[in-house]
């Protein structure tokens, strides 16, 4: 009875950690954005404080905000002019992160950790930041000006397609 008790609790205990480790290590949040364009990173803390650290794949320093003051000392040189925050936000626990001129190299899971965060939920945020290729515009063309010769391979399709049925048309004809 005792054995089974223990073997319960001890197999109770170790899905608890599971769970927890599967809410802590999944991403919250997902935020897009292109490359070349800025992406914002949301924290939030329901309180003040004066401690945030942000990093990349729980790897690389993104930024720091140490004593309520910004400090990218320690920052990863991939990150070196393009973060910025908000100081004015601080007050607010807003503790957001604007990174920009994005790279693909970019994408990956972005953690904002507040140490002394009062609320255990908002310790570890994860944001999964992915960054998409820039869609090419068609160009337009004004009126009298000649479109590029560059054609689909859908139009080249359609014009064999038609050179096709234009050919047996004239050898049913040829024959009757």
């Amino acid at each position: 009875m005792i054995i089974n008790m223990y073997i319960t609790t001890k197999s109770l205990q170790c899905i608890c950690f599971i769970v927890l480790f599967i809410n802590k290590a999944s991403p919250q949040e997902t935020v897009q954005g292109f490359v070349g364009s800025s992406a914002l990173l949301p924290c939030h803390s329901s309180s003040q404080v004066l401690t945030v650290h942000w990093r990349y794949n729980d790897i690389k320093n993104v930024y720091d905000i140490q004593n309520g003051k910004e400090s990218t000392k320690e920052q990863d040189f991939d990150y070196s002019g393009r973060t910025q925050m908000f100081p004015k936000e601080f007050i607010k626990g807003n503790f957001t992160l604007k990174l920009t001129n994005l790279k693909q190299s970019d994408e990956g899971v972005y953690c904002c950790f507040i140490p002394d965060s009062p609320d255990p939920k908002n310790v570890q945020q994860y944001i999964t930041l992915q960054v998409k290729a820039v869609a090419v515009k068609p160009r337009q063309y004004q009126a009298g000006q000649a479109e590029p010769r560059n054609q689909t391979p859908e139009k080249k399709a359609n014009k064999l397609l038609l050179l096709l049925i234009l050919f047996i048309t004239i050898n049913i004809q040829c024959c009757i």
